[in-house]
């Protein structure tokens, strides 16, 4: 697992320290190429809509949810069963 923001490193690093993070966040702010090609950059805001997105090993994208304004989080609970599918684990 991994997150990805148009935030510089050293913001990154601040924040991951403040939750005690146990994965890595990553920064695209400089040309924010992974951010567009996911399709989830707000342009003229240089920042990414908020969203998730589920990767296999192979490299398939398994599950997406890109965030309306004012949307809830996804609830951990969800994600989680989205990757005991990738898995092939029974829903808990």
């Amino acid at each position: 697992m991994l997150g990805v923001s148009a935030n510089p490193t050293f913001s990154q690093q601040a924040f991951a320290d403040y939750l005690k993070l146990n994965f890595p966040l990553l920064s695209d702010a400089e040309e924010l190429k992974t951010i567009a090609a996911y399709g989830v950059l707000r342009a003229a805001e240089r920042v990414a809509q908020r969203s998730y997105f589920i990767v296999d090993r192979q490299g398939v994208l398994r599950y997406k949810k890109i965030q309306g304004r004012g949307e809830s989080l996804v609830p951990n609970e969800k994600l989680i069963e989205e990757l005991n599918k990738i898995r092939g684990k029974p829903d808990a």
